[in-house]
């Protein structure tokens, strides 16, 4: 066969895509110079020929001045960040659900429901045991913070996969309670000037 924009013999298997009218290098760049035209069009500057737009037109599209900002920026700022999880806490979790895995299988809640009161109550030992001083599991030798965060993420996770029997109590008086407790507090002026 032969390209019908730069004029060279190619076999028919190096044509996808094509209708077998160009060999693979200019299928590529027609691909190519087609995505970028369609990022151009996004934000279109009235200088540019928007057909002989590519890859490396796109930082003027946006900073005309040179001060290219990375188009991923704008669209993973408004992803989660899961970067903001602090690594030691994230590590020590895992460590946790690692032990988890090998007494009771990994992701074992995704097989078999699990009762969110024993996630709840596990998680509230673990933190009252830290609280009056103990730091460690005994059994693990890893933090008891680790410990209460493996348990809910354990029910995070049976949550989001359907995976959980809500055994929770009626709903209380809580949230309520709570906010009747709680003192207002001034962020604008000093604690001696209250």
């Amino acid at each position: 066969m032969l390209c019908s924009r730069c004029r060279t013999e190619f076999e028919l298997s190096d044509s996808i895509g094509s209708d077998f009218r160009l060999c693979q290098d200019c299928w590529e760049h027609e691909c190519s110079r087609l995505w970028w035209s369609m990022i151009a069009a996004l934000a279109p500057s009235e200088d540019e020929d928007q057909d002989l737009m590519t890859e490396h037109d796109l930082p003027r599209i946006f900073h005309p001045d040179g001060s290219a900002e990375n188009p991923k920026d704008r669209i993973g700022a408004g992803k989660p960040p899961l970067h903001l999880i602090p690594p030691a806490a994230e590590i020590l979790e895992a460590v946790v659900m690692g032990l988890g895995a090998r007494k009771y299988g990994s992701f074992n809640w995704r097989t078999s429901k699990i009762r969110t009161t024993v996630y709840i109550a596990a998680a509230k030992r673990h933190l009252a045991q830290w609280l009056d001083g103990q730091n460690d599991d005994p059994e693990s030798g890893v933090s008891h913070l680790a410990h209460a965060r493996a348990c809910l993420g354990v029910l995070l996770d049976a949550i989001a996969t359907g995976n959980v029997i809500d055994d929770r109590p009626c709903a209380g008086p809580a949230t309520e309670l709570i906010e009747k407790h709680t003192k207002a507090v001034s962020l604008t002026s000093p604690p001696q000037l209250r």
